[in-house]
Order: C-alpha cells, then sequence, then structure tokens
C-alpha cells in the first residue's frame, strides 16, 4: 500500500495566521525565567514566513533572536521579575504552496543505490541553504534517535534487499501508521526507539523518531521536522491526528528529489496543510519552547493551544 498523496494541482497556495499559545503555572512564585524558543515559521522550498510576532508575559528583560546551526529562527528571553505564570505566544502569518511529491523520477533505482548516490553528491543535494556538511548531520546517530539492532531488524522488513526506493519509503510511514497507535501519554520525552517497539503506542514525535533512525540505518539522511497542521480539515475530510498541538514529521533526503517530507502519524507525504517551523536531528535539538527556572514551587501545570487557521 502506498502513503496518500494529493494528485498534481488540487493543493492551491495558500496563507495561513498560526497562533500558538504555551502557557506554564506554578504552585509558587518563580524568581527567574530563562528561555529558548523554536516558534517562528522558516523559509523553505513552498513556504515564506511574511511575518512573526513572539511575546512573552511577564515582559522579559532580555530579548533576542537568531539563526541556529541548523537555519533555524530562535528566540532567546529572560524573566527576572517574580511571577507564578509564564505565558509565551507565537502569532505568524505564513504563506505555503509545495508541489505534489512525485516519484516517477526514482522508478527503478533500489534505495540501496538511493542511498550511494546521495553519499556521492558533491553538495548533499539539500535543495536547500544546508551544505554537505549539515547533510551529514542527518546521516549519523543523535542522541534521542540512536543506532539500535532491533530497530534495524524492524526496518529491515521494509527495506529488504533490491527494493525500489519509491516503494520502501512509502512503505515505511504506512508501516509505523499501521502498527502503532497514536496515544497521548504513552511516551515521554526521554522513550527509546526500543521502548516504543515494545509499547507500540505513542505520538508524532515518537514516530518521526523512528522513521528516522529507520532511514538513517538504511544510509539515507534524514531529519526530524516540528511544525504545525492546518487545524480545519477541508470539507469532508477525517480531522488529522496532532492538529491541535505542534507536529511533528521525518524528511528524508532522495536523489533528484531533495528533501521530501512524510507524516508517519498520519500516513501521507507532506503538502500545504503544513507549516514547518523548525529542523533537526531529532526534538531535542527543536522543541518548541524549552528554559530554566528558579523557583521553590513542587508543581507545575502546563497548556498548549495551537489554531493553524487559512486566511
Amino acid at each position: 500500500m502506498t502513503v496518500r498523496s494529493a494528485p498534481a494541482g488540487a493543493h492551491q497556495p495558500r496563507t495561513y495566521e498560526v497562533r500558538h499559545v504555551t502557557r506554564y503555572t506554578y504552585d509558587d512564585a518563580v524568581t527567574a525565567s530563562y528561555g529558548r524558543t523554536f516558534v517562528t515559521p522558516r523559509d523553505v522550498p513552498g513556504q515564506h514566513c511574511r511575518r512573526t510576532r513572539v511575546t512573552v508575559e511577564p515582559e522579559p528583560e532580555i530579548v533576542s533572536e537568531h539563526v541556529d546551526h541548523f537555519g533555524n529562527r530562535t528566540s532567546y528571553f529572560e524573566v527576572h521579575r517574580e511571577h507564578t505564570t509564564l505565558t509565551v505566544t507565537a502569532v505568524s502569518r505564513v504563506d505555503v504552496g509545495r508541489p505534489a511529491v512525485d516519484l516517477a523520477s526514482l522508478a527503478g533505482l533500489t534505495w540501496e543505490q538511493a542511498a550511494a548516490r546521495v553519499r556521492e553528491l558533491p553538495d548533499g543535494g539539500a535543495g536547500d541553504p544546508f551544505d554537505v556538511v549539515a547533510v551529514r548531520d542527518f546521516a549519523l546517530p543523535s542522541p534521542l534517535v540512536g543506532r539500535h539492532g532491533d530497530v534495524e531488524a524492524w526496518g529491515g522488513q521494509v527495506f529488504t534487499p533490491g527494493r525500489p526506493v519509491a516503494e520502501a519509503v512509502p512503505a515505511l510511514v504506512h508501516e509505523i501508521y499501521r502498527q502503532f497507535t497514536y496515544r497521548s501519554g504513552a511516551t515521554e520525552v526521554g522513550t527509546t526507539l526500543p521502548d516504543l517497539l515494545r509499547r507500540r503506542a505513542g505520538v508524532c514525535q515518537d514516530f518521526a523518531h523512528l522513521a528516522v533512525g529507520v532511514l538513517r540505518g538504511v544510509g539515507l539522511p534524514a531529519r526530524y521536522v516540528s511544525g504545525y497542521l492546518e487545524t480545519s480539515p477541508p470539507p469532508g475530510k477525517p480531522r488529522l491526528m496532532g492538529a491541535d498541538a505542534s507536529h511533528a514529521w521525518a524528511s528524508v533526503l532522495l536523489p533528484g528529489l531533495g528533501w521530501v517530507d512524510l507524516d508517519p502519524t498520519n500516513d501521507q507525504f507532506v503538502d500545504d496543510r503544513y507549516v514547518v517551523t523548525a529542523l533537526g536531528r531529532d526534538y531535542g535539538d527543536v522543541p518548541p519552547v524549552v528554559g530554566v527556572i528558579f523557583t521553590e514551587a513542587t508543581a507545575s501545570k502546563l497548556h498548549v493551544a495551537v489554531d493553524v487557521l487559512r486566511v
């Protein structure tokens, strides 16, 4: 079975208003908060961020922005006044117009041959600002996507010797979708891929990690992508998993096509309904909001609300 893909011309370029609110509430005063965000949509092929505004309450004493090693736009802030609630809000206007994925150019090419060709590309074949050294970051194990024999064995059931890459990659996405259950709370940030294989349940972050791990294991560079899904599906279409919060998927580098984004949570290629915020080796490189606080609090609550509305 193949991954569902929109026919050419089915998705017209569209503009989204994206609103992402992250709120932490503590049971005692916090005297200082130091945070970093990855909530600003990127400019990538098929996507352009017109504008974005990230606000923090209470108002921070220090705010700075920069572009990280992977080309992501990130904001850093420091709040030095006492508070019991911290709210980070990002509002962005994004144009999205991705062409439909067409694997026809890879007809007859095995996954082994595809991996060999990618290694031989002088510029990494990335089709975006990454150079060959940066592409190599996505071919190596990372802190949350290591090399595991049982993961390679599981992936070997899909990437069988001599199988065309145009069949194997979609089949990988479908098998993750078929064999694993989407269940909030089934895993934690530190859940390993072998743990995921045993539990057979997780969330989009876990499924993206598994796809990335299998692809890297067969020699195809793969990266973890953080972003959003359109909140309201088209009329008559089912609501997709992950549309109420930040979403995650995988991206694989294929010869002649560049980076191809795949969503194993929803068994499909990434299309115009997706907004990319950040790219990394795994979740640890691009959490939406991360930081350190100073407090005597023993409990906290996290509330996240995401709206992706077509305008």
